[in-house]
């Protein structure tokens, strides 16, 4: 691969970082502000912004949890960045699905928290930023291994259209 390519790619992900748990705002966010917030994350990894219409959509399908007295919680925004994340690749049926697995076998935090580290281990390593793929949390289960998996897609896809923008822009 070419070395300007390799760089270019790399720097694409310096910043890539998800919240954690710990870090989303517990104060109740209204929904533009909900929709700003997740916004400012997701750009920093290539992913495609979420409208107010989808975050509505996804209370009406019961994705998330809706907003009490129309401020969106932790515990909403913590799902909707996992819905933003894994919509690139994922049907709307499957990612309701993940979260039924992950409500039945994990706390919500540490769920997350994981999604979260697993998603910048991912990013790191197939961006070349890490020569190897790192082991995330504590236990291994088929459930870790499913989200892994869909999470490798995503990371390849995410991949996939920074090459693609850099060509177009070598183009140009």
């Amino acid at each position: 691969m070419n070395p300007e390519i390799r760089r270019q790619l790399m720097d694409s992900v310096q910043n890539v970082h998800l919240p954690r748990y710990h870090e989303i705002p517990d104060v109740g966010l209204f929904l533009e502000q909900v929709t700003k917030y997740v916004n400012g994350f997701l750009s920093t990894c290539g992913i495609s912004p979420i409208t107010s219409s989808m975050v509505s959509n996804y209370v009406k399908q019961k994705i998330i949890p809706g907003p009490k007295k129309k401020s969106y919680d932790s515990v909403s925004i913590a799902y909707l960045i996992f819905v933003a994340v894994m919509k690139g690749v994922m049907a709307m049926d499957d990612i309701r699905l993940l979260i039924d697995i992950q409500q039945r076998t994990y706390d919500q935090v540490v769920a997350y928290n994981y999604f979260c580290d697993e998603f910048e281990n991912l990013i790191q390593y197939v961006f070349g930023k890490r020569k190897e793929l790192l082991e995330v949390g504590v236990d291994h289960s088929e459930e870790k291994e499913l989200l892994r998996v869909a999470l490798c897609s995503i990371a390849q896809k995410i991949y996939l259209d920074h090459y693609l923008r850099i060509l177009r822009e070598e183009q140009s």
